[in-house]
């Protein structure tokens, strides 16, 4: 079975991706690198850049007899989602969306402008203040709920992937059908170097955020925030 593993870009979606990827791995699925026929780039993980309605076959062929995880921060259109429902009917294919406060992400996304305007880098530089960060999960957002509409989708929280790992892994095994040990996961995982982690810190938009910033973004993600 082919399981997209989708996220917002700085939402955690790395350590989601892992997590199903070491629980997959221990349950026998090796992570075997597809062809650049399939998903185009150089990537060290199985990444797909943008998602094209006649490769999904294709992709769901290659991981036929074992759990393959694909990771992906893009957007699905309306041929692809149809394409999708008709294998996911057959279960061949599922995803995995990982969820983090809109607030936090744009701290996230800040954080990683910084450092790719540090470095020369153009991936994230475009990010320089609050409202860019905004603008741009805004836009995710609207991206994010189309996975999330998906049928054979299990939500997944990095407050809960981060910080209440155990509880994660165990909602992975479930969707995935696999039995293994909670800590061997966890081992698993912290042997991988991320390109660049997102400060392990719960709910930092608590901290640092002014209260008029506070305000402000309260009121731009209200649809999206927990009703109190």
């Amino acid at each position: 079975m082919l399981v997209f593993s989708y996220g917002i870009p700085k939402s955690g979606s790395t350590l989601a991706f892992e997590l199903a990827k070491a629980v997959a791995r221990l349950g026998g699925h090796r992570q075997p690198l597809l062809p650049g026929s399939l998903l185009p780039g150089r990537h060290k993980v199985n990444f797909a850049q943008d998602l094209v309605t006649a490769d999904l076959p294709r992709l769901a062929e290659a991981a036929s007899g074992r759990i393959l995880l694909v990771k992906t921060h893009a957007c699905p259109g309306p041929e692809w989602v149809a394409a999708y429902r008709t294998l996911a009917a057959q279960g061949l294919v599922s995803a995995h969306v990982n969820h983090r406060d809109p607030r936090d992400i744009c701290l996230s996304l800040l954080d990683a402008g910084r450092l790719a305007r540090s470095r020369g880098e153009r991936a994230f530089a475009e990010f320089v203040t609050l409202d860019d960060a905004v603008a741009g999960v805004r836009r995710y957002l609207g991206e994010q709920a189309v996975w999330a509409a998906l049928p054979r989708v299990l939500p997944l929280d990095y407050a809960i992937c981060a910080f209440r790992m155990a509880e994660a892994v165990e909602a992975i095994k479930a969707d995935l059908g696999i039995a293994c040990p909670n800590w061997l996961v966890r081992l698993w995982v912290q042997r991988f170097a991320f390109t660049y982690r997102n400060k392990a810190v719960p709910a930092r938009h608590e901290a640092e955020l002014t209260a008029e910033q506070a305000e402000w973004l309260a009121r731009a993600f209200a649809a999206w925030l927990p009703r109190r």
